[in-house]
């Protein structure tokens, strides 16, 4: 009998094998890009607007996302996968094992009892057989027999000249080679051929060696577990983060989030700071508050002195009431059910405050559209905290604003302050103002200094990041610009080498300096803009570009 065959191997075998298969669909990626990159740069038209560091940049990034793609699914597949072909041998190997031979085969010519010479699993079967070839000592014939006992009938070797039944024989057999002979009784035609199994057991340790080479120097790249979790939660995310982003700009062509986002969330000292100067108007005077009671909302207990001694008992309360309710009328804040209460001048309550998004909807009488079911609450909890999905919520919530704002332009086309909460940087000046001090249109925001400034001509209508339109105070003495110290600025100025544009608050104090690149040539000539840094990107073909 000969040698056992090794179906079943050892768990290293499966990985090797699994993570060969990987490199090489990542390294055909990579090769597609490559490909592809080689070729777009070969065609000016196509890039005449991009330069060939931009379309680096463009052909890595996509790359890089498909491979994302293939590392994730690789990942999230491997355990599963390596199992189910370690089950597949286990079933493959204890068949082999395990299947008895036939017993009592006789020999058709000499009824001689035959013996088992070599045993084979036909893997093609389903099921799985196993056959066995049984030889007769005496007259060396040799047939195959199914497991069952059966023959299995073997297709004839044709002659390749006149079709007739021919005959293979063993002319010489080594470790090396076997040579066989095909032998036409009929027509007599003879062809003679060679196994050599030196050559194959070379090239075979060869793919074996490469095979080696190739899994390590890239299984840290394209297989690691750390590599592998990382793409895996990165795809998963992204569904996320695309559903995530569409429920934020859905959010402000909804009426119902416009209503609820226009409610004042006020701290407990905001809300101090709001009531008292509306109380001491209607002489309720000592406005104070208790200990909170901290829970699902803020409860906070307050007492208040009427300081009208003509108003009775019954008047204060409503008028007290009146105050509170339309007072906290748009904000997170209401006066619990339970009242006002009145003795010898105090009078006491308790004020309830709302934080949770789902409050707001409910006391402002508007319904809350349900999140989106594209996406079960598991996953959602899963990767809500991922980074690629909060930049998609803030990305959506930026649009949505946008969007919002470029609504309002149809009526106000010139602009608008915002009257928004939160505070926002002027981009001319740079300085933070509230909301309700800041000019928007779609050239970008403004402070209320900045849009007098540019309605009276003082300035144009400058764009935020265009360097080659004007010139930041800032930026002439940044060490990365100019790098030119505010004394010798001034000194320029006089000379009227370094000419600026000065930006006057209303009072007339100057607050900012705008220097416009038109009226500042002679100064960029004697001193030009230090280069920018800049950025090294490897393109796919290995050249190192300046991006």
């Amino acid at each position: 009998m000969a040698k056992n065959m090794d179906y079943l191997k050892d768990k290293q075998h499966y990985i090797d094998r699994y993570d060969l298969s990987t490199i090489k669909k990542c390294h055909e990626v990579i090769g597609v890009y490559t490909k592809a990159y080689a070729e777009s740069l070969e065609k000016e038209k196509d890039i005449k607007d991009f330069s060939k560091a931009e379309m680096a940049k463009a052909s890595n990034w996509l790359a890089g996302q498909v491979l994302f793609q293939i590392k994730a699914e690789r990942y999230r597949d491997k355990e599963e996968t390596i199992q189910k072909w370690m089950d597949e041998d286990k079933v493959e190997q204890e068949k082999y094992d395990n299947t008895p031979e036939p017993r009592n085969i006789r020999c058709i010519d000499c009824k001689h009892i035959l013996h088992s010479t070599l045993k084979h699993l036909n893997v093609l079967d389903n099921p799985l057989t196993m056959m066995f070839i049984f030889e007769c000592t005496l007259c060396k014939k040799k047939k195959w027999i199914n497991e069952d006992g059966t023959e299995r009938k073997i297709e004839p070797l044709l002659c390749p000249k006149c079709k007739a039944e021919a005959e293979m024989s063993t002319v010489k057999e080594s470790e090396d080679q076997i040579i066989w002979k095909l032998t036409c009784s009929k027509c007599g035609f003879t062809k003679t051929t060679t196994d050599d199994f030196k050559e194959k057991r070379a090239e075979r340790k060869k793919q074996e060696e490469d095979n080696k080479k190739l899994l390590e120097q890239n299984r840290k790249q394209f297989c690691s577990d750390e590599e592998g979790k990382e793409a895996l939660e990165y795809v998963e995310a992204l569904k996320v983060a695309k559903v995530v982003y569409d429920e934020e700009l859905k959010k402000y062509d909804s009426f119902a989030y416009q209503k609820v986002s226009q409610l004042k969330k006020l701290s407990t000292l905001d809300l101090e700071k709001m009531l008292n100067p509306l109380f001491e108007k209607e002489q309720y005077l000592k406005l104070s508050f208790g200990n909170p009671e901290i829970g699902q909302h803020v409860i906070v207990y307050f007492t208040v002195q009427d300081a009208d001694f003509l108003r009775k008992e019954d008047a204060s309360i409503d008028t007290l009431q009146k105050i509170l309710k339309d007072t906290l009328e748009g904000t997170n804040w209401r006066l619990m059910s339970d009242g006002i209460s009145y003795r010898l001048g105090y009078l006491s309550g308790r004020l309830k405050g709302y934080e949770r998004e789902e409050d707001f909807f409910e006391f402002s009488g508007e319904k809350k559209e349900e999140e989106s079911s594209k996406i079960d609450y598991e996953t959602r909890m899963k990767y809500g905290g991922h980074n690629v999905v909060q930049m998609a919520r803030l990305n959506g919530e930026f649009q949505g604003i946008k969007n919002t704002r470029e609504r309002r332009l149809k009526k106000e086309p010139e602009g608008f302050f915002l009257e928004e909460d939160g505070y926002y940087t002027c981009q001319i000046c740079g300085e933070n103002y509230h909301g309700n001090k800041i000019w928007w249109n779609l050239e970008g925001i403004r402070c209320a200094d900045c849009w007098r400034n540019i309605k009276e001509g003082v300035i144009p209508p400058l764009i935020w990041d265009n360097d080659s339109i004007w010139i930041k105070d800032w930026q002439i003495s940044s060490d990365s610009d100019f790098d030119i110290h505010p004394s010798t600025a001034r000194k320029l100025r006089r000379k009227g080498i370094l000419n600026g544009r000065d930006l006057k608050r209303e009072d007339g104090t100057i607050y900012c300096t705008i220097y416009l690149v038109e009226e500042n040539k002679e100064f960029l000539k004697k001193y030009p803009r230090k280069p920018k840094q800049k950025f090294i990107v490897t393109d796919l073909l290995g050249e190192k570009l300046e991006l």
